[in-house]
């Protein structure tokens, strides 16, 4: 398991640029938070984080490309916020 300092460094750069992130980057900060395994719905991914009272979604709806929609690294920001593992900027 990583560090805290190392999660939270993950977490700012994925952050940091929202419009770039692969769903497997979110995955390795969920894992590494104790995450427990995902449900597969119809428009996605949901995850369940500890000490969070969101749930989190991954959209699916970019079959065929590698990165997820701005707006789910957004709610990732807004659980990580939550958490207390990311900055409010």
């Amino acid at each position: 398991m990583a560090t805290e300092e190392k999660i939270r460094q993950r977490i700012g750069e994925i952050v940091g640029r929202s419009n770039n992130v692969e769903y497997e980057e979110i995955l390795w900060v969920l894992k590494q938070l104790g995450c427990p395994e995902a449900r597969t719905t119809k428009h996605g991914v949901l995850h369940k984080i500890p000490g969070c009272t969101r749930r989190l979604l991954i959209n699916a709806h970019n079959n065929g490309k590698a990165h997820i929609p701005s707006y789910c690294v957004d709610e990732f920001r807004d659980c990580m916020i939550e958490l207390g593992l990311c900055d409010d900027e």
